[in-house]
């Protein structure tokens, strides 16, 4: 997604913010660029995240999406990973991919989800999971990716949480990857990516 930088305004610009009932509005201005405007200047409102999570899935402006996502990062609260997280199914391959990245900058309460994400009976939301947790700044995210890899019954999944942990491999990983290339055998994809971690 890329995390937008919030521009530095100036001490006019200070003095004539717009109020957050004003920016919440111009949420649904037809001028993607006031839309942008309004989502990061809504930055530490609370009464705006119901506002942006409606918006998130149906904004049409990658730009304005990427804008919402860092105010609402900015929260990492519950409310804001549950939501978020939905999206993890999305068929949007992009909402999907920046929603992730979103997810990855939340170590406060995303934590709190993942079990239930890694038991997520959709195996595409569990690859996305293993995207979250290659990012998230967090001491379990390791033991995550290793159950993925040790346990998880689709290949794709344990292939995208090897790709995960790659960062982190060691010597003490080899034998859990030569376990998952037994356990899926006619995967050349998995094979390959094991064969190039481990040498």
């Amino acid at each position: 997604m890329g995390l937008v930088r919030r521009d530095q305004p100036s001490a006019e610009q200070e003095t004539t913010a717009p109020s957050a009932d004003t920016l919440l509005r111009q949420l649904d201005d037809p001028d993607p660029d006031r839309r942008r405007e309004a989502a990061l200047g809504l930055d530490g409102v609370a009464e705006a995240v119901p506002a942006l999570l409606d918006r998130v899935a149906g904004e049409s402006a990658k730009t304005v999406r990427d804008a919402m996502l860092t105010t609402l990062a900015a929260h990492d609260t519950d409310q804001v990973a549950e939501a978020l997280a939905v999206h993890l199914a999305s068929d949007d391959a992009d909402l999907r991919t920046s929603v992730a990245e979103t997810l990855a900058t939340m170590p406060g309460s995303v934590p709190a989800i993942v079990p239930r994400l890694l038991e997520d009976p959709d195996h595409d939301v569990r690859v996305m999971t293993a995207m979250v947790l290659a990012d998230l700044p967090h001491p379990g995210s390791l033991t995550w990716l290793t159950d993925m890899i040790r346990d998880d019954p689709h290949p794709n999944v344990v292939t995208a949480a090897i790709d995960a942990l790659l960062p982190s491999l060691g010597p003490e990983h080899h034998e859990l990857l030569r376990e998952a290339v037994g356990r899926f055998p006619d995967d050349p994809f998995l094979r390959f990516t094991v064969e190039a971690a481990v040498g």
